[in-house]
């Protein structure tokens, strides 16, 4: 085939990945609207939508009767993917447990599950995630099961599929992709859990956000990725926007004290300084549930800080205070515009309402009236959710 051709079909390739992004991540979306978003022709867009439509990956459905601009002749129809096109399984090894979802192509969770946290042991972990795939496999039609998406800690070459830091020293150096892949004999993709739950909102929210913008995460570490036109803007051996590894200065009995964002407002720092309530003989409410369940959860944290005990709400309050400067340092820098906010702790609305006026409290000029906040709604399963979506992108869309 001569360049020319060769050109041609590229470009036509290239435009039919851009089409099947701004169909999964539009509502209602029509050949017009798709044409003007992407800077296409119409005759363009047309043709490669017919083609989807022909091969049956594509429907059109009626548009919502308020999306309608009158109700002379033919009533307009969207394009959207069929729910049944293909689906996806998504795999979160979290700290607290190990979740995993089938979705399909319209987002929707067909089957799910949730399991202990990762082994220490890297092979028994294997072992436990694929039993827990397998489950939901059996929920998938073959022949539109596209593959695997796994999100875990740490800094993740998801080009090798190697596990380059992690918590667990164990799993430090391990191909999981390459192993998993192997052993379930279907294509499996990793990546930091964090960078996935980032993609995971951008590729599923309907709301209105920015070209970039930061998704904080905040759990037993503190992450911060960037989302830059669709993509992560790191590379593909990075961490997560590692926010937890700065440095926060500040005064305490006269000293200058240096820290890292993880040391004080990660739930890890939550922790420990609960614990030191614990020994001084403070925090009678968390005390009394320590003593009730022998053992405290960050539920039982915020349980005790929401019933009044303030040796908890104060140990809370300075978190998310280091957390808002935290923010507003990348605010500063980066300018965002948009600012997505998840995590255990923020289910509570003194903590969202901490987080939103010590970050504002810090932010320089502008910003303030600039950058719009979202706070993720905490789903225990929105991970693995990421994850799949991570995994439609990678083995579909840009296909």
């Amino acid at each position: 085939m001569n360049k020319k051709g060769s050109s041609l079909l590229e470009t036509r390739r290239w435009n039919r990945v851009l089409i099947k992004n701004m169909i999964f991540r539009t509502e209602n979306a029509t050949r017009t609207g798709i044409a003007e978003a992407l800077g296409l022709t119409l005759p363009t867009i047309t043709t490669s939508v017919n083609e989807m439509l022909s091969e049956g990956i594509l429907e059109e459905i009626p548009m919502a009767e308020n999306n309608l601009v009158n109700a002379m002749g033919r009533k307009p129809t969207s394009i959207a993917f069929r729910a049944d096109t293909a689906c996806a399984i998504g795999v979160e090894l979290g700290p607290y447990a190990t979740s995993a979802v089938l979705l399909n192509m319209r987002g929707k969770v067909v089957a799910s599950s949730e399991e202990e946290s990762g082994a220490e042991d890297y092979y028994q972990m294997l072992k436990n995630i694929e039993e827990q795939i397998r489950k939901l496999m059996k929920f998938a039609e073959e022949k539109r099961f596209l593959g695997v998406g796994i999100g875990l800690p740490g800094f993740i070459d998801c080009g090798s599929g190697v596990i380059r830091s992690n918590l667990r020293q164990e799993w430090v150096g391990k191909h999981l992709a390459e192993d998993l892949q192997g052993i379930l004999n279907v294509p499996v993709i990793i990546d930091n859990n964090v960078r996935i739950r980032a993609i995971g909102y951008e590729m599923s929210s309907r709301r209105i956000k920015a070209d970039t913008f930061a998704y904080l995460f905040v759990s037993k570490g503190v992450a911060c990725p960037l989302m830059v036109k669709n993509d992560i803007i790191s590379g593909c051996t990075s961490g997560a926007g590692e926010l937890g590894r700065t440095i926060i200065s500040f005064y305490q009995d006269g000293k200058n004290i240096q820290k890292t964002v993880d040391d004080v407002g990660s739930e890890r720092a939550i922790f420990e300084k609960c614990q030191e309530k614990l020994l001084q003989g403070a925090a009678p409410k968390l005390k009394k549930i320590l003593d009730e369940k022998g053992r405290l959860t960050i539920q039982d944290i915020l349980d005790a800080q929401q019933s009044g005990d303030a040796d908890v709400a104060q140990v809370m309050d300075e978190a998310i205070g280091y957390l808002g400067v935290a923010l507003a340092n990348v605010v500063n820098l980066i300018n965002p515009g948009f600012v997505v906010v998840d995590g255990y702790i923020m289910k509570a609305k003194p903590n969202r309402e901490k987080l939103l006026c010590a970050a504002k409290a810090n932010f320089y000029g502008l910003n303030e009236e600039e950058v719009q906040i979202f706070f993720q709604p905490f789903d225990s399963g929105w991970g693995a959710k990421g994850a799949a979506y991570f995994a439609i992108s990678k083995l579909f869309l840009e296909c």
